[in-house]
């Protein structure tokens, strides 16, 4: 007999009623009229070209502004930019228009046309524009409503902002899609002429760190008065033979006059029903250098009280520094192991607060502060199916569990940036934190064997508290030379962390073979450890000629780990846990020294460069054990580097030395969970892995054409794979053990085509697919077989946007597996999943914002109980009111048909794992948003925080 499930996953229907049916007719309509709309461009046939020639050296003049304005009220209607060869086109002008034709360069006077273009005559060749030399500044020259959109002064590019019109409430990131060359994706992360921006200055000046989007996704486009880019000059004083399609770019924004000190952030609220809320605030004030964060949020949604990156920027974050991040398909992330919200499975409640600090204490030193709390409730009800066959039999195994749990956490920690002189710079980043959790769980384990044999069972209830408290620091010097390219690094990495865990298990544990009998478990298994890192970097580089640059890297690591387990039994009938486990109990302290030495050359040979290097290290490692011997081991190699870059394609080879966890090395076992048992290893040896990459990528901006492709992978040798042991009575053991011939490759590529119309009106479609080939090892019962697990996920996607009034969004995915193993020691695995996302966003009329998403999901092949599909339908109505839209009123309804769950599947080893969480399903929310945008100086109305 099998436990009855169905109290645990609800059981829904699948087929597709006929409102559904009308719903996706409704969407595909939507997408064909969208795409047959006419184009304003279609309208428009006007065409002014010509050639500009430098009336001294009589040789084209490139890099010259074209601008195209209305006669009568200088109204810019098109601009262009002459190419290598000084030519230049202007198509897409007004017909029976008065124009009037501006080309204007730094160091040159300025050339003007007065021209209408008719139906009979579209085309205007201007010839030969000779453009002579002027001793007046450009300023000088140009009337101010004829400032030309774009000058090129030198390195660096000039947008004049007020060329390119955006709402009243556009942000900066809304001005830079109107730019030429300059890309932003969704993600919000910019590029100009495929290169990718690393940081965005204010009036030359770091606007809340060094992250791009702070300024891009914050400032209102209205204060701006130019948008400059350059190359960035720290990268390439750092590496002066950077490729060129690798330099990074910096925007610096130039505020218009007044521009001094602001704020921004929102405030939000909403309540609906069964039970849902939220509610947060998020404001960050600057004033000359200070910059002052402080956000508080609340809601039982299952996501963060806000997004990644209104925590990474307008929180502060980036200006801290991050060192570790999680981020999680749903939504939800952590940083710095710091959660934010979401980022657990089941039913979540979260909340959190905290403030950061950024000042400059004076021109060369500046210090940031950061403290921030979390704290996470969640419920947790999971079903989990493994199916695996063996040479004679079928086994599977379900589990279900429910779990409550808490989680606590607190951070405080700092940065420190020193810039000694203009060559040398220090930074120390150190960070405290501490946090504690706990949880209750009961799961319910049942193993048959096909076709419905009851093998095992068992009813573990197990309660979980933990403790841990930790302090790092990482510090880096910066030394930089007068000659050029010389350079010296010093890297330090310093932690020390505590983890306090008590796990308490009672388990009913009922086995059918040979004969029926039932075992007891009622243990508390203490588990103590302390981890001491210390890692030491220093590089140096000097250049031997133009062309030619050595390289010496030296590594030190030393690490000190210590792992206390301490198992007893609880007296009988009683809670009391104060009975010893010897056989169960142990100490292993772990301390071992990794140093090594690294010599290389750059060469570079205009836009190739080679790298090829040599590393030797060296690995002692030192074991002890407190009911064993102590365990010496002594490792040295010889590691091969290479990288080459040339143009848009680069390729890399190295290889990896990593020494096992101490968990893996405890010869003690865990049999918290009865039905699998896992055995220490402490043996084990250090695994060595050899990586290479292959990586091709280029923006098209004539053809505004992304493209990128990467292959990368490798093989392990010592990889450490589980060896596992099956018996008659469905118990399971694992114990880690080295292994090698594993092997992981894969590969990616993308491309996506924009079409831009008239500045107002894009559509985007792209396609993308990636490939990944794995090859491991099954040990199973003295089997031994390589299993191989292909891979395959294309997907097709199309974006459009009709002058901001109307966006649509088509994503459709596959993503398939398939496992072979050899000889056919196991049965092949193999399944499908489809998921489709639609997405529509209507502002119209002005004041109301229209929102529907459509998801859907399709698994080919699950096992009873698992559902195979869903829909999930959201949708909502925001009203934009106070000035400047600050203030957005929203109905939302989310999952309208009630079908939301959370699963997927895997494939691992010999098995096909199924998931299944429940989640959040229908639920209606109200919400108030107000987004506070206040700067100093009256520029466009924005100047005031609570303006009604």
């Amino acid at each position: 007999m099998v436990a009855d499930n169905k109290n645990i996953v609800r059981q829904k229907n699948e087929p597709l009623t006929q409102p559904m049916k009308n719903v996706l007719r409704l969407v595909f309509a939507s997408i064909i009229f969208l795409i047959c709309l006419p184009s304003p461009a279609q309208a428009q046939k006007g065409e002014i070209k010509g050639k500009i020639i430098d009336n001294a050296s009589k040789k084209p003049l490139p890099y010259a502004t074209v601008a195209v304005y209305r006669a009568q009220d200088t109204t810019l209607v098109t601009f262009r930019v002459s190419d290598d060869k000084g030519l230049f086109k202007t198509p897409g002008l007004p017909l029976q228009v008065p124009l009037r034709v501006v080309v204007s360069m730094t160091g040159f006077g300025v050339y003007r046309k007065e021209l209408t273009l008719s139906p009979t005559e579209t085309v205007a060749d201007l010839g030969e524009v000779i453009m002579g030399e002027s001793a007046k500044m450009l300023s000088e020259v140009l009337v101010t409503a004829e400032v030309p959109p774009i000058v090129v002064r030198k390195d660096t590019l000039e947008f004049n902002a007020a060329s390119f019109k955006t709402l009243p409430t556009a942000l900066v990131e809304d001005l830079l899609k109107k730019l030429p060359g300059v890309a932003v994706d969704n993600a919000g992360n910019i590029s100009v002429n495929g290169k990718a921006v690393n940081k965005i200055l204010v009036d030359g000046k770091e606007f809340f760190g060094d992250d791009p989007k702070v300024a891009s996704r914050n400032l209102p486009a209205d204060v701006i008065e130019k948008v400059q880019v350059m190359n960035d000059p720290d990268a390439l004083r750092r590496n002066p033979d950077m490729p060129a399609n690798d330099i990074p770019q910096v925007i610096n924004l130039k505020f218009k006059k007044g521009i001094k000190k602001g704020a921004f952030g929102k405030i939000y609220a909403g309540a609906g029903q069964p039970g849902r809320y939220e509610g947060g605030g998020i404001l960050n004030i600057f004033k000359d250098t200070m910059q002052v964060s402080v956000l508080g949020y609340s809601n039982n949604l299952n996501r963060p009280g806000f997004g990644f990156e209104d925590i990474s920027r307008i929180g502060g974050f980036n200006r801290s520094g991050i060192n570790s991040m999680m981020i999680r398909s749903d939504g939800g992330f952590a940083l710095n192991d710091i959660s934010f919200g979401g980022t657990q499975e089941g039913i979540q409640q979260s909340s959190g607060g905290g403030a950061n600090f950024n000042t400059i204490l004076h021109k060369k030193i500046k210090l940031n502060l950061l403290y921030f709390f979390g704290n996470i409730n969640a419920d947790l009800n999971q079903l989990t199916n493994s199916n695996q066959v063996l040479p004679n039999q079928t086994l599977n195994t379900r589990r279900t569990r429910d779990q409550t749990s808490q989680n606590f956490n607190h951070k405080i920690g700092g940065r420190l940036d020193w810039q000694l002189s203009e060559l040398t710079k220090i930074t120390i980043t150190p960070s405290v934190t501490w946090a504690a959790s706990d949880s209750r769980q009961n799961a319910r384990t049942l193993t048959t064997e096909e076709p419905d044999e009851l093998i095992n069972q068992s009813d573990n209830d197990q309660r979980m508290d933990n403790g841990v408290s930790g302090f790092s620091t990482n510090l880096a010097l910066d030394q930089l030379f007068k000659k050029k390219g010389r350079q010296f690094n010093i890297y330090g990495n310093y932690s020390l962390n505590t983890t306090l865990n008590n796990q308490y298990n009672n388990a009913i544990n009922t086995f059918y073979r040979p004969q029926p009998f039932t075992s007891l478990l009622n243990q508390l298994r203490e588990n103590d450890q302390s981890n001491l890192f210390i890692q030491n970097s220093l590089n140096f580089t000097e250049p031997l000629t133009k062309n030619i640059s050595a390289v010496l890297r030296v590594n030190s690591r030393y690490f000190n780990d210590h792992n206390i387990l301490n198992t007893y039994n609880a007296a009988s009938d009683l809670a009391v846990y104060d009975i010893p486990v010897p056989e169960l109990s142990d100490f292993i302290k772990r301390q071992g020294w990794r140093n090594g030495i690294t010599t290389g050359l750059r060469w570079r040979i205009k836009e190739l460069s080679i790298n090829p290097g040599l590393e030797f290290n060296s690995i002692a490692i030192q074991n002890q054990f407190q009911k064993s011997p102590q365990l010496n081991q002594n490792f040295a190699y010889i590691r091969p580097a290479l990288s080459i870059s040339w143009k848009e394609f680069y390729a890399s080879y190295n290889t990896y030395v990593e020494e096992p966890f101490a968990r893996y090395l405890q010869p003690v076992i865990d049999n918290t969970n009865p039905l699998f048992i896992q055995y220490g290893n402490p043996t084990l040896q250090p695994s060595v892995d050899n990586r290479f990459y292959l990586s091709y990528r280029k923006y098209d901006t004539k053809r505004l054409l992304n493209y990128n492709v990467y292959l990368n992978g490798g093989n392990s040798k010592n990889g450490i794979v589980q060896e596992r042991t099956l018996n008659s009575e469905g118990v399971q053991t694992a114990r880690p053990v080295n292994a090698d011939g594993i092997w992981q490759v894969s590969t990616y590529g993308s491309v996506m085509k924009d079409y831009k119309f008239n500045d107002k009106n894009q559509f985007s479609i792209g396609t993308n697919f990636r490939v990944s080939y794995n090859k491991n090892l099954v040990l199973l019962n003295n089997l031994k077989s390589d299993a191989v697990t292909w891979g395959l996920y294309p997907s097709i996607e199309g974006r459009m946007n009709l002058d901001n009034k109307i966006e649509l969004t088509q994503n459709y995915s596959i993503s398939g597996q398939r496992s072979t193993y050899e000889k056919n020691t196991f049965d092949n695995r193999h399944f499908i999943t489809r998921n489709w996302r639609s997405e529509i966003i209507i502002r119209l009329p002005r004041k109301l914002v229209w929102e529907s998403q459509l998801d859907y999901r399709y698994n080919s092949n699950t096992v009873p109980g698992v559902q195979k599909s869903f829909y999930r339908i959201n949708a909502a109505v925001t009203y934009l009111f106070l000035k400047n839209d600050r203030g957005q009123l929203k109905f939302a309804i989310y999952d309208l048909l009630n079908q939301n769950i959370s699963n997927y599947r895997l494939i691992r080893e010999n098995m096909i794992e199924d998931y299944q969480t429940t989640v959040l399903n229908r639920y209606g929310l109200v919400s108030f948003t107000y987004n506070i945008r206040n700067f100093g100086g009256k520029v466009g109305g924005t100047n005031s925080m609570f303006r009604f």
